[in-house]
């Protein structure tokens, strides 16, 4: 049985539950009460999603070993699975207990605590335990990260991820993590600082092409960076209207402004962003007809008043305003891919 079990572990390591639980199948057929084997299949009905399955295997285990530290473990991860927060940091102690040395056990217990999310000082003194145990493990500054995160401390976070890329630089859900923290902000103007959170979006997505949460905070953070675009044109067509009546050379100084200004701001972003960004961009930008053919008609309108009579200055202006407007809710209406 030696063979099936260390080949089934390998398999759930490279991410193939399906391939481990359909090794330990005959493994649990011929032996039912092997531990080793029931806290595998916990783990790998967890990576498929069946939670139920997975709470019933571990607790199989633990009735087999209530001593056992690793079958805690797997039964406090089924547990938080299926919502049950104070029975998933109960068994979680329990083995943090039985193997107060192992670093895995406090780092399972922070996660318990993090998912219930109240007893969070306590999430914070189990991680930090989880990093002094094994200083040289990524994941376990991450799930401290992910502590920091939930305590406000965004700095010390950020910290805690970089601690983990320099462990293991292509680890995933740090690029992630690290990322989200340049895209998820409100200053329109920290186009840098955007451009470098997509630019590590998409580090991650090369690094694990599963990560659907990268793929999704990406196309958010397009989004916002058009909805900006938009919302810049707007602004300064409404100005321009506002003034056609009184100054017809301060409209079209604002017009030109109005169609210059997001030019100027998307080619700055754009010129941060690497090629393979730059091509997603203008293939996001191909697959919105309706919001690229509206913002066309808004810098068309836009430059004809920048040389229109005076009489027309306020009905161009004013439908550059209404056009914008529309740019802005189209590209916020995005659908997510």
């Amino acid at each position: 049985m030696t063979e099936p079990i260390a080949v089934a572990r390998l398999q759930l390591q490279r991410g193939d539950p399906a391939a481990a639980a359909e090794l330990l199948g005959p493994v649990l057929a011929a032996e039912p009460e092997h531990v080793t084997a029931l806290v595998l299949m916990t783990h790998a009905q967890l990576a498929l999603e069946k939670p139920e399955l997975a709470h019933e295997v571990a607790a199989r285990a633990v009735r087999h070993a209530p001593g056992s530290a690793e079958a805690l473990t797997a039964l406090s991860r089924a547990l938080t699975a299926l919502g049950r927060h104070d029975e998933a940091i109960e068994a979680a102690r329990a083995a943090v207990a039985r193997q107060a040395d192992n670093p895995y056990r406090h780092n399972r217990l922070a996660w318990a605590l993090l998912e219930q999310g109240t007893q969070l000082m306590e999430a914070e003194h189990a991680a930090r335990e989880a990093v002094r145990l094994d200083p040289g493990e990524a994941d376990f500054r991450i799930t401290y990260a992910m502590v920091m995160k939930q305590l406000h401390l965004p700095r010390r976070a950020q910290e805690a991820l970089r601690d983990a890329l320099a462990l293991a630089p292509e680890n995933a859900v740090a690029r992630h993590e690290l990322a989200a923290f340049d895209v998820v902000h409100r200053n329109p103007f920290a186009l840098s600082r955007l451009a470098r959170g997509m630019t590590g979006l998409a580090a991650a997505l090369r690094a694990d092409p599963r990560q659907q949460a990268s793929r999704q905070l990406l196309d958010a953070a397009l989004r916002q960076f058009l909805v900006y675009t938009a919302i810049i044109m707007v602004v300064f067509a409404y100005l321009g209207w506002r003034v056609a009546d009184d100054s017809a050379v301060w409209a079209r100084v604002l017009a030109a402004v109005a169609a210059l200004a997001p030019a100027a701001y998307a080619g700055y972003f754009l010129a941060r962003l690497d090629r393979v960004l730059r091509s997603y961009l203008k293939e996001a930008l191909t697959q919105r007809r309706a919001a690229s053919l509206t913002a066309a008609l808004t810098l068309a309108l836009l430059l004809t008043a920048t040389v229109a009579p005076a009489g027309w200055l306020r009905v161009l202006l004013g439908a550059a305003s209404l056009t914008g407007f529309a740019v802005r809710l189209l590209t916020a209406l995005i659908p997510r891919s």
